[in-house]
């Protein structure tokens, strides 16, 4: 009769897993379970410091702009990413996270956010997406899940070249099945401090209203050096919309490359920009560009900011 019941209880959990499993590969996903917001210091650490300053690519939707003449003693240049990697699997539902490494190796990005990250999924052969990113690329990473089903989870990741002091995931307001959080990490950079934020709105709009709404408040709360990256899920305007704090900038809009598009909507091309990148007003946009992903249905954004040495030491 115990034994019964073990079998039984096995079943089960059999059984749950592949039911939660399913519901997330048709992207309406499990619900949350119980939120613990964490602020914990970063465990990897990069095999070796990586100098990504020689920033040469081919630009399939734009001319790079190089920012070399406004380097000085006490600036570098950082090239920012924000990509949605559609949990690694190409345009034939075919897990291809060896892909999407290349892709953003040989973007030489310096921060990266993504978007839609795995953490052992079935459907991602159980890896732990966002770590073998970092690892392949010597970088610092941390992780925040929007969806924890029996230790599976699904969410977003920020992997940096340069130190990542401490991490936040935030739960953002949902009132869809599939739950919505931003993660929040302080980087130093020549010992300032960068607070870099990484969401993924929801896909209703008065989600998307309050979830701006509750970023535009965290926003007003950081001091000094502000980067906010994601998948926001609408257009920039739109009627009746919430408009992201006016303390950042949309790197496109300062570089007047608001035709630059990122996801296709029902269109062999991309014809909507829903994936963006903000800076404070403090932070000087060199460029801003976008790259077709050969393995994702969303292209990669970059902004090349320029980081200028505070000499006085960053603000925590």
């Amino acid at each position: 009769m115990k034994r019964k019941s073990i079998h039984d209880f096995i079943v089960f959990l059999v059984a749950l897993f592949t039911v939660c499993q399913l519901v997330a590969f048709v992207d309406f996903r499990n619900d949350y379970v119980p939120y613990r917001e964490d602020v914990v210091k970063v465990s990897v650490e990069p095999s070796h410091p990586l100098d990504r300053s020689d920033i040469s690519r081919r630009m399939p939707y734009d001319q790079f702009e190089d920012g070399n003449d406004m380097l000085t003693e006490d600036s570098r240049e950082i090239l920012l990413l924000s990509f949605n990697i559609r949990h690694g699997v190409d345009h034939n539902g075919k897990e291809s996270l060896k892909s999407i490494i290349e892709e953003i190796k040989n973007s030489k990005a310096h921060i990266i956010a993504l978007q839609e990250v795995d953490y052992y999924m079935p459907r991602s052969k159980f890896k732990n997406q966002a770590r073998e990113i970092a690892s392949a690329l010597g970088f610092h990473y941390v992780y925040g899940e929007t969806i924890n089903v029996l230790g599976i989870k699904y969410g977003n990741a920020i992997i940096s070249v340069y130190p990542i002091i401490e991490h936040q995931n935030i739960r953002l307001y949902s009132s869809s099945m599939e739950k919505r959080a931003i993660l929040k990490a302080k980087i130093s950079i020549d010992g300032d401090i960068y607070h870099v934020l990484n969401t993924h709105l929801g896909l209703k709009a008065d989600e998307r209203y309050r979830q701006i709404e509750e970023i535009n408040a965290m926003v007003e709360t950081l001091k000094g050096n502000v980067i906010l990256m994601g998948d926001f899920n609408e257009q920039m305007y739109i009627a009746d919309g919430k408009s992201i704090s006016d303390r950042l900038v949309d790197t496109a809009v300062i570089k007047r490359k608001e035709y630059l598009n990122t996801y296709a909507f029902y269109s062999d091309l991309p014809n909507a920009r829903i994936d963006r990148i903000y800076v404070s007003g403090n932070i000087e946009v060199i460029d801003h560009f976008v790259m077709p992903s050969k393995t994702s249905d969303h292209s990669m954004v970059f902004a090349l900011i320029l980081h200028k040495k505070n000499k006085k030491g960053g603000i925590l």
